[in-house]
């Protein structure tokens, strides 16, 4: 056991970000739980004021077998509450990057994420959330791509 201690501790620290604010990674566990996991999947994120409210929003995109598919994988988006993160909502089969667009839609900026086979595409907020699925959203155009910032960029 004692060879095999060291080896965990590093495989956990190449799966997780090692500045993962403790407050996303509760809430990431939270939903990871409520949807039978047992542990936080690997995973990237960006923090960016997707509310204009001047707190940083968390953009989590979960990765691993359990998280992604062919199509792509889960996408998270939190808000900033205080000292903790509230999710407002998931989307299906995304890929990166993920960008946030200097657009707004009820309050809230848009994202333009890859969609696979159709390229990047325009998530507006609906009032309530985020499209489900990115693949039914319409392509961006190269000046929203152009306009908006990286926060999740591709694994080189």
């Amino acid at each position: 056991m004692s060879v095999l201690w060291p080896l965990l501790i590093l495989l956990a620290s190449i799966l997780q970000p090692p500045d993962l604010p403790p407050a996303l990674g509760a809430a990431v566990k939270v939903y990871v739980e409520k949807r039978g996991g047992h542990e936080l999947p690997p995973l990237r994120y960006g923090l960016a004021d997707l509310d204009g409210d001047e707190h940083p929003d968390a953009i989590v995109l979960l990765e691993g077998r359990d998280w992604c598919g062919s199509g792509g994988c889960t996408l998270l988006i939190f808000r900033a509450v205080k000292d903790s993160f509230a999710l407002v909502s998931g989307s299906t089969i995304t890929y990166e990057p993920i960008r946030v667009s200097p657009e707004t839609t009820h309050g809230w900026k848009t994202l333009i994420v890859f969609s696979n086979g159709k390229g990047d595409v325009v998530m507006r907020f609906s009032g309530r959330r985020y499209p489900l699925n990115p693949s039914l959203q319409p392509k961006a155009t190269p000046a929203q791509v152009e306009a908006a910032q990286v926060v999740i960029g591709p694994t080189q």
